[in-house]
């Protein structure tokens, strides 16, 4: 399907990314971008992600965020992000593969955890999935 990033709604669904990796970044996003998503923002930290938050709440459909980031990695940016208010959907992605912070951040309300490398069949299907949810 050409168009699963669009929304019941007719409008594509909104995306952040956070992740300090540029070409991981233009990765998701081109994958995403080919089936109608729209990127809104992306973001090197989470401290730039908490940031943006603080003044967009409810602006995005699902944010897309590495655990393992400079300045404020990603879980802790969850944690910021949840004292806000209801936590957004979050779908985390990481090398780090450990099962039990896996368990434990979906645990906490994270929908989704995908680890690197990432493949655009796994992006498209699990990221579908969260939106969706």
């Amino acid at each position: 399907m050409a168009d699963e990033g669009i929304g019941k709604d007719g409008k594509p669904y909104k995306i952040v990314i956070c992740d300090d990796k540029k070409l991981e970044v233009q990765q998701i996003k081109s994958v995403l971008e080919s089936k109608q998503y729209k990127v809104i923002a992306t973001f090197e930290n989470g401290r730039e992600l908490v940031e943006w938050y603080k003044h967009n709440q409810g602006a995005a459909d699902l944010l897309i965020i590495d655990v393992i980031m400079p300045v404020l990695d990603g879980y802790a940016a969850m944690w910021e992000m949840k004292e806000m208010g209801p936590l957004p959907k979050i779908v985390f992605i990481s090398v780090e593969n450990t099962a039990t912070l896996i368990k434990d951040v979906l645990a906490k309300g994270v929908l989704d955890y995908l680890t690197k490398p990432l493949k655009r069949e796994m992006i498209l299907e699990r990221i579908g999935k969260a939106v969706r949810r």
